[in-house]
């Protein structure tokens, strides 16, 4: 794809970025491993979702720079995961949205950027099969307002892992919740 020798390395940064920030979620996790449980609604609709996102980064950047793909092939398939993954952003904003005191910029992150940043991956790949020029840069745009979101939300995930992990602390060094001598 000729339209892409200038993004090359633009989306190998990115999709290197992304691997990175996969990784890192897995310490997340494993930081958090006694406060969550797989199936508990906060690993579900905040840490599954940061590295599904993240995963859409990788798996997008890959793809565009498959050599062998042409442009309305690689639109067919940013339209085909768009959808998918809008249809999944809507999901878990609409399970996000359900919970009390979560706060605004949880929603803004975890729920309102994902679902734009679909919506413009759908515009993107919509341009790219109708042969519209920008196409590649409405493409790069939408994966790096998932990474952009992806960087904020491991970042909101460790801190307030962190914060639980110190008050569950705090709660057992109080007097009588200590062993009973």
């Amino acid at each position: 794809m000729d339209m892409l020798d200038k993004w090359h390395d633009f989306f190998l940064i990115l999709g290197a970025a992304a691997g990175t920030l996969i990784g890192s979620m897995f310490v997340v996790v494993s930081i958090a491993s006694g406060m969550i449980r797989g199936g508990e609604l906060t690993s579900r609709i905040f840490v599954t979702p940061t590295i599904v996102h993240l995963a859409v980064v990788l798996l997008g950047c890959a793809l565009v720079v498959v050599p062998t793909l042409t442009p309305l092939r690689l639109g067919f398939l940013a339209l085909a995961g768009g959808i998918a993954f809008l249809a999944y952003a809507g999901r878990n904003a609409f399970h996000i949205e359900q919970r009390r005191a979560v706060d605004w910029s949880d929603h803004l992150w975890y729920a309102v950027l994902p679902l734009l940043a679909y919506l413009v991956l759908i515009a993107g790949a919509v341009m790219l099969i109708t042969g519209r020029e920008g196409a590649i840069e409405i493409l790069g745009l939408a994966l790096a307002l998932l990474i952009m979101a992806g960087i904020r939300n491991a970042w909101d995930l460790i801190l307030f892992f962190l914060e639980r992990q110190a008050t569950a602390r705090e709660a057992q060094n109080e007097p009588g919740n200590g062993p009973v001598a």
